[in-house]
């Protein structure tokens, strides 16, 4: 039996359980080094767009800007491997600075 094939009374209500979980689950990690939330937030949307318009609109939203930053980058080669360089430094030195004062 496909997943398809389930009754939407049945089938929505589980999605729409599991996709909260990781979108719930996404700031409750953001603290964490690392890209923190972002992938479970993400991964929740994409869960419960299989289910729901309102989250495929969000999704593609998303998705849509991540292909003008890539876009972007790709005819701003140099400025963007500059501001990815500047981004991660400033976040290991933020980093840096709150674990040494837990310390």
């Amino acid at each position: 039996m496909t997943w398809k094939r389930v009754p939407s009374h049945i089938r929505k209500p589980v999605i729409l359980v599991i996709g909260m979980a990781f979108v719930i689950a996404a700031p409750l990690t953001g603290w964490l080094p690392g890209p923190g939330g972002i992938p479970l937030f993400l991964i929740g949307v994409a869960i419960l767009a299989t289910e729901y318009e309102w989250a495929e609109r969000l999704r593609n939203a998303v998705m849509d800007k991540f292909k003008l930053l890539a876009i972007w980058y790709r005819s701003h080669k140099i400025i963007g491997t500059i501001m990815l360089v500047i981004g991660f430094g400033l976040a290991v030195f933020s980093s840096y600075l709150l674990y040494s004062r837990i310390n």
